[in-house]
Parts: C-alpha cells; sequence; structure tokens
C-alpha cells in the first residue's frame, strides 16, 4: 500500500487545509480517525466565523495593524431605549416598526436623516408630506456607539 502526501503549504493554514480538502474530496487521501476529525473541526470553526461575520462585518479580519471598526446602534424613543443592534440596517427596521404602530396620515412617507455626512453621526426618523413644506422630526433616533477594540489613552484621554 503506498502513501499519499498531502502537499504543504507554508504559506498559510488555508491552504494547507484547501489541499486536504481537495485530496479528501478526490479520494487521494485516506480518510482517517483524525482527517475525518479535522475537517470536522474545520467545516464548525467555518460557520462560526460566517456567523461571527454576518453579525459584525469585519471581525474575522483583525489584526494588531488595523483594528475593526465596529459598532453598536441604539434605537431610542422619546429618550428612552428601544434596543441595541449590531447594523444600522435592523435599528432603522425597529424605528420605523415603533413609528408605524400608530397608522399615518395619507400620503406621509418616512426618511432617515443623518446629523452629518460622518459614519457614526445619530440619525432622526422624519416624516414628510403630503403638504410640500410639511416635514418634521419623530421623537426616534439612532445613536450610533463605535466598539473600541484596545484602549488607547491617547486617543480616550
Amino acid at each position: 500500500m503506498t502513501s499519499t502526501t498531502v502537499p504543504r503549504s507554508d504559506t498559510d493554514f488555508e491552504t494547507v487545509l484547501a489541499d486536504i480538502q481537495r485530496h479528501a474530496a478526490a479520494g487521494t487521501l485516506p480518510l482517517t480517525a483524525q482527517i475525518l476529525q479535522l475537517l470536522g473541526t474545520a467545516a464548525e470553526i467555518e460557520a462560526r466565523l460566517t456567523a461571527a461575520e454576518a453579525v459584525f462585518p469585519g471581525i474575522t479580519r483583525l489584526t494588531d495593524e488595523k483594528p475593526a471598526a465596529l459598532a453598536v446602534y441604539t434605537v431610542t424613543r422619546n429618550g428612552l431605549s428601544l434596543g441595541t443592534y449590531t447594523t444600522r440596517e435592523a435599528a432603522r427596521a425597529k424605528g420605523e416598526a415603533c413609528l408605524n404602530r400608530c397608522p399615518l396620515p395619507e400620503g406621509v412617507t418616512t426618511s432617515w436623516a443623518p446629523d452629518n455626512g460622518d459614519d457614526h453621526a445619530p440619525e432622526d426618523l422624519m416624516t414628510f408630506g403630503p403638504g410640500r413644506d410639511d416635514e418634521s422630526i419623530t421623537s426616534i433616533r439612532i445613536t450610533v456607539q463605535p466598539v473600541l477594540v484596545d484602549y488607547d489613552p491617547e486617543v480616550e484621554g
């Protein structure tokens, strides 16, 4: 019986794992208990990383040189918290659902208006119409809180 050697790459773990997966799929690698355990563990880790990336985009690519730009989004109404979310879209959906609990007059539309062009600027839910000059700010607001990876006394003071 001849032994098949998996080509090894010294570049990174992902390349080595991809080689093992390719050879296992092609049937050129004996599927020992250790190889099956490695492939199962790798699949579980990949699923967890995918789930983490869905919640916090960029979290799986953290490095010491480039910390992730993570944030949470808190929705408030009249200053009371309605919830904190990991995406702006989820926070907006919550705010809009709260506003829509009371029916809006016919022809009224809504839109989110940021305080400024900054990625972390708070946003207010606005109503428009049906008249040309008929606009108002609702009491629903999203505030953005950056989540820091490390404490930096020079930045934070």
